[in-house]
């Protein structure tokens, strides 16, 4: 079911975003780390989402505001989406330009990172706690059957997938290391 597949999704991307806390920590502690690792997740967290995991949940969202229009309404996710898009390209270029030796002040990359990581979170959880359980109340298995024949995208995920993107391998061993450690 998509909803399934979505929550999924969202389970990757916590898993990121606690990567991302850690990072945090370190550097709270003036300690070194991996800025193209960091550039990976922020990379796969606006990409995979653009392209994949947004339009799925626009599908859903639409539907509901078409098919239940008198029920509570939900979050304007669309607007919600974009925002989250240009909030995460904004902050992608910072890490670019640290990796590109451009110099950014270290607790400016902290309270950059830590936006980041809180606006991540908390977009999740509206989802989660707000959105999905209105969606999940209204709608019969006939309405999950015509949302599933509206997708029409692909779901192979670049990082947790079957098939790694090039450019997102480190975090694919990153990822997968941490997997193995918690068997």
């Amino acid at each position: 079911m998509m909803l399934e597949r979505i929550r999924r999704e969202h389970e990757y991307m916590a898993r990121l975003l606690t990567i991302l806390r850690e990072k945090l920590q370190l550097l709270n502690t003036e300690q070194l780390i991996n800025y193209s690792l960091i550039k990976e997740i922020v990379d796969y967290l606006g990409s995979h989402s653009q392209s994949v995991h947004h339009p799925k949940e626009n599908v859903l969202y639409h539907y509901y505001q078409q098919n239940y229009p008198t029920t509570p309404m939900v979050e304007n996710l669309e607007q919600e989406h974009e925002l989250l898009a240009e909030q995460t390209q904004a902050f992608l270029l910072v890490v670019e330009m640290i990796l590109q030796d451009a110099v950014v002040p270290q607790d400016v990359f902290i309270e950059k990172l830590t936006d980041f990581i809180e606006q991540q979170q908390r977009h999740l959880e509206l989802e989660e706690q707000s959105v999905f359980p209105l969606i999940e109340d209204a709608f019969s298995i006939s309405d999950w059957q015509q949302v599933e024949s509206i997708w029409s995208g692909h779901e192979d995920d670049p990082v947790f997938g079957e098939t790694i993107a090039d450019r997102f391998t480190q975090l694919a061993r990153r990822v997968r290391k941490s997997e193995s450690e918690c068997i």
